[in-house]
């Protein structure tokens, strides 16, 4: 008979930080937002082997980040198409905790998801199909207080436009209608250097 112990400590929930500190996971659940994804597809989108991508996938799920929607079998095989469940927003904090490599594969994957949503919209020509949609992109010269207030005004953005996105899905699901699928980059950082003809910095 098993024993009983009411009193042990419940698993502790790991953060988004912990989660997606690995990039591979960052780019599955990428495409899990996307659409119904198969582990197949994404090794072969990726150009990973499909053991590695599988291994990486039951992670995000056991997690809570991924599930499976829906199954079917082709020829004797059966494959599960995956879904997001929640986003993973990496705090600054638990960003600032990781090495200095891992923080580079980490932003080069968002990157890189984000290059792709750009690509999907521009071939399905949705990206200009708005009169009201917006791509904006200008080089600034800021001094360090400048810079600052920059990013609180991006963060202060970000914020914002998760309350618009609330507001926007409590209508939707009042009146019935389906929502606008819709892409929103927050992006500011320090640019490198110009360099002269020379190749020294300008």
């Amino acid at each position: 008979m098993a024993e009983s112990h009411p009193h042990a400590a419940a698993p502790r929930e790991k953060s988004p930080g912990e989660v997606l500190r690995h990039p591979l996971r960052v780019r599955i659940l990428a495409a899990c937002t996307e659409r119904e994804t198969t582990v197949r597809e994404f090794a072969e989108r990726e150009g990973v082997r499909r053991r590695r991508a599988g291994r990486h996938f039951r992670i995000l799920r056991r997690e809570g980040y991924v599930e499976i929607k829906r199954t079917d079998r082709v020829h004797g095989l059966v494959r599960h198409f995956y879904v997001a469940t929640k986003t993973g927003f990496i705090t600054d904090a638990e960003f600032a905790e990781f090495a200095e490599e891992e923080q580079n594969r980490v932003s080069v994957a968002v990157v890189k998801t984000f290059h792709g949503r750009c690509l999907s919209a521009l071939e399905a020509e949705t990206f200009d199909s708005r009169d009201d949609s917006h791509f904006t992109w200008v080089p600034r010269v800021y001094d360090e207080e400048g810079f600052r207030a920059q990013m609180k005004e991006l963060d202060r953005s970000y914020k914002r436009s998760k309350e618009i996105e609330d507001e926007s899905l409590e209508r939707l699901k009042k009146s019935g209608r389906e929502g606008i699928p819709t892409t929103i980059a927050f992006a500011g950082f320090e640019s490198p250097r110009e360099k002269t003809e020379a190749g020294s910095p300008s």
